[in-house]
Protein backbone atom coordinates (compact mmCIF):
# COMPACT_ATOMS: atom_id res chain seq x y z
CA UNK A 1 0.00 0.00 0.00
CA UNK A 2 1.39 3.41 -0.92
CA UNK A 3 1.55 6.15 1.70
CA UNK A 4 -1.14 8.20 -0.07
CA UNK A 5 -3.46 5.20 -0.08
CA UNK A 6 -2.73 4.55 3.58
CA UNK A 7 -3.43 8.16 4.50
CA UNK A 8 -6.73 8.12 2.60
CA UNK A 9 -7.69 4.85 4.29
CA UNK A 10 -6.83 6.32 7.69
CA UNK A 11 -8.83 9.48 7.03
CA UNK A 12 -11.87 7.44 6.05
CA UNK A 13 -11.40 5.23 9.11
CA UNK A 14 -11.24 8.24 11.44
CA UNK A 15 -14.30 9.85 9.85
CA UNK A 16 -16.24 6.59 10.08
CA UNK A 17 -15.40 6.39 13.77
CA UNK A 18 -17.67 9.43 14.32
CA UNK A 19 -17.19 9.52 18.12
CA UNK A 20 -19.87 12.17 18.72
CA UNK A 21 -22.39 10.79 16.20
CA UNK A 22 -22.49 13.99 14.14
CA UNK A 23 -22.03 12.16 10.83
CA UNK A 24 -18.86 11.26 8.99
CA UNK A 25 -18.75 14.51 7.01
CA UNK A 26 -18.89 16.67 10.15
CA UNK A 27 -15.21 16.28 11.01
CA UNK A 28 -13.03 18.62 8.97
CA UNK A 29 -9.72 19.21 10.72
CA UNK A 30 -9.63 16.37 13.24
CA UNK A 31 -8.72 13.54 10.83
CA UNK A 32 -5.76 15.51 9.47
CA UNK A 33 -4.65 16.39 13.01
CA UNK A 34 -4.86 12.74 14.05
CA UNK A 35 -2.84 11.60 11.00
CA UNK A 36 -0.18 14.19 11.78
CA UNK A 37 -0.06 13.01 15.39
CA UNK A 38 0.18 9.39 14.21
CA UNK A 39 3.39 10.02 12.31
CA UNK A 40 4.89 11.74 15.38
CA UNK A 41 3.67 9.15 17.92
CA UNK A 42 6.01 6.58 19.37
CA UNK A 43 3.31 4.15 20.45
CA UNK A 44 -0.48 3.69 20.43
CA UNK A 45 -0.95 5.00 23.98
CA UNK A 46 0.74 8.31 23.22
CA UNK A 47 -1.38 8.58 20.07
CA UNK A 48 -4.53 7.76 22.05
CA UNK A 49 -3.78 10.64 24.43
CA UNK A 50 -3.21 12.95 21.48
CA UNK A 51 -6.49 11.85 19.84
CA UNK A 52 -8.29 12.54 23.10
CA UNK A 53 -6.71 16.01 23.26
CA UNK A 54 -7.55 16.82 19.61
CA UNK A 55 -11.23 16.01 20.00
CA UNK A 56 -11.41 17.67 23.42
CA UNK A 57 -9.98 20.85 21.92
CA UNK A 58 -12.49 20.82 19.05
CA UNK A 59 -15.63 19.73 20.91
CA UNK A 60 -14.93 20.44 24.59
CA UNK A 61 -15.94 16.87 25.41
CA UNK A 62 -13.55 14.28 26.77
CA UNK A 63 -13.61 10.94 24.98
CA UNK A 64 -12.84 7.82 27.01
CA UNK A 65 -9.18 6.94 26.61
CA UNK A 66 -10.17 3.34 25.85
CA UNK A 67 -12.05 4.48 22.74
CA UNK A 68 -9.08 6.53 21.64
CA UNK A 69 -6.76 3.59 22.31
CA UNK A 70 -8.83 1.35 20.02
CA UNK A 71 -8.58 3.89 17.21
CA UNK A 72 -4.87 4.42 17.84
CA UNK A 73 -4.19 0.68 17.65
CA UNK A 74 -6.00 0.39 14.32
CA UNK A 75 -4.20 3.42 12.90
CA UNK A 76 -0.83 1.94 13.84
CA UNK A 77 -1.78 -1.26 12.00
CA UNK A 78 -2.70 0.69 8.87
CA UNK A 79 0.45 2.84 9.09
CA UNK A 80 2.72 -0.12 9.68
CA UNK A 81 1.21 -2.16 6.85
CA UNK A 82 1.87 0.80 4.56
CA UNK A 83 5.51 1.14 5.55
CA UNK A 84 6.21 -2.60 5.34
CA UNK A 85 5.09 -2.98 1.75
CA UNK A 86 7.49 -0.53 0.13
Amino acid sequence: MKDSQAVEEMIQFIKAWDPFHYGEDFYETEPADVISALYDAEDPLSLAKEIQAIYHHSFEQLLPIENCQDIANQLFVIRDSSSCSR
